[in-house]
C-alpha cells in the first residue's frame, strides 16, 4: 500500500496527465480541414457522432476531453487569438477528421474564421426534451424560481458555461430562461442557409438512423464501410428519466415554450 494519502496520489496523477496532454497538444498536427458536429448539449449529438464513426470507420472526437476537466470556452470566445489557444490546448481532439463538440456551436464565428471551408452538421431536438435532459443530467430541479448564478453552485465547472449564458449576451437571469435562450441560439444556426452546413432533427434521425447516417456521411464526404444494425440502440450517453415535462418544470414549462416557440415552429416542432 502506498504511504501517500489518496488525495496526494490523485494530485500527482492529475499533474502527470496534464503535463502529458500539454506535450501532446503542442506537438500534434491540427487537422487542416475538419468537419464539426454541433448542437445544444443533450440534443443527440453523441448518438449521431458515435454511429457515424462506426458507419464510416472514421475516428471522431466525441467532445473535447480536456474541456470536461476544465472548461475554457468562455475565454476562447473573446478573440481569434484566444480561440487559437483553445484549439491548441485541445489539439489531440482537433487532430481528428470529425469533431463532435456542442460547445463550438456557441463560438461558431470563431470556428468559421479558423476553418472557413469546414463542413458542419447541426443537430436540433425538441426544446422541452432537450432542456429536460439537461436538468435530469445535472440532477437539478426544473421547477425552481432561481437565477443561473445560484444554480451554478449545484453543477460541475464544465457545465457552468451551459447553465449560465450571460457570456453569450443572454439577459434574463432565470436559469430556465437562459437554457431556453441557449436552445434558440443553436436553432438560429440550424436555420441559417449554408451549402457547407447540414441540419437534422434528432427525432428524424431516431426514425431512420441508417438513412440519416448515410446522408450525413455524404455531406462530410466520408465512405460508408460498415453495417451498424447491431449498434443502433446502444446508448452513447446515460439515458434520461424522461419524466412528463409538466412534472419536471411546473410553471417553468411555459417559460420554455414562450421563448422557443417561434423558432421551434420553424423547425417543425409543436409549440
Amino acid at each position: 500500500m502506498s504511504r501517500f494519502p489518496a488525495h496526494i496520489r490523485r494530485s500527482a496523477y492529475e499533474i502527470t496527465r496534464w503535463a502529458r496532454e500539454e506535450r501532446l497538444s503542442r506537438r500534434i498536427a491540427i487537422h487542416p480541414d475538419p468537419g464539426f458536429i454541433l448542437g445544444m448539449q443533450k440534443s443527440g449529438t453523441s448518438a449521431v457522432a458515435g454511429l457515424l464513426s462506426l458507419r464510416t470507420g472514421i475516428p471522431i472526437a466525441l467532445d473535447l476531453a480536456r474541456e470536461w476537466r476544465r472548461c475554457t470556452i468562455v475565454r476562447a470566445s473573446g478573440s481569434d487569438r484566444a480561440f487559437e489557444r483553445y484549439v491548441r490546448r485541445n489539439g489531440i481532439d482537433f487532430a481528428r477528421r470529425i469533431v463532435k463538440e456542442p460547445g463550438l456551436t456557441y463560438v461558431y464565428d470563431r470556428l468559421a474564421a479558423r476553418w472557413p471551408s469546414a463542413r458542419s452538421l447541426v443537430v436540433v431536438r425538441d426544446p422541452v426534451a432537450t432542456i429536460r435532459s439537461i436538468v435530469e443530467r445535472l440532477e437539478i430541479p426544473g421547477d425552481l424560481d432561481a437565477s443561473a448564478v445560484d444554480m451554478r453552485r449545484r453543477v460541475p465547472q464544465a457545465w457552468h458555461a451551459v447553465l449560465d449564458n450571460r457570456w453569450l449576451g443572454v439577459r434574463s437571469e432565470h436559469y430556465i430562461d437562459q437554457l431556453a435562450d441557449r436552445w434558440c441560439i443553436a436553432a438560429k444556426l440550424a436555420l441559417e442557409e449554408s451549402d457547407r452546413r447540414m441540419t437534422i432533427r434528432y427525432e428524424d434521425f431516431v426514425a431512420d438512423k441508417i438513412g440519416v447516417l448515410d446522408e450525413i456521411a455524404g455531406h462530410f464526404e466520408l465512405p460508408v464501410v460498415a453495417e451498424v444494425g447491431a449498434f443502433l440502440e446502444v446508448p452513447f450517453q446515460p439515458p434520461g428519466r424522461r419524466r412528463e415535462p409538466k412534472l419536471v418544470f411546473g410553471s417553468n414549462l411555459e417559460r420554455i415554450k414562450r421563448i422557443t416557440a417561434p423558432l421551434a415552429r420553424r423547425l417543425g416542432y409543436q409549440a
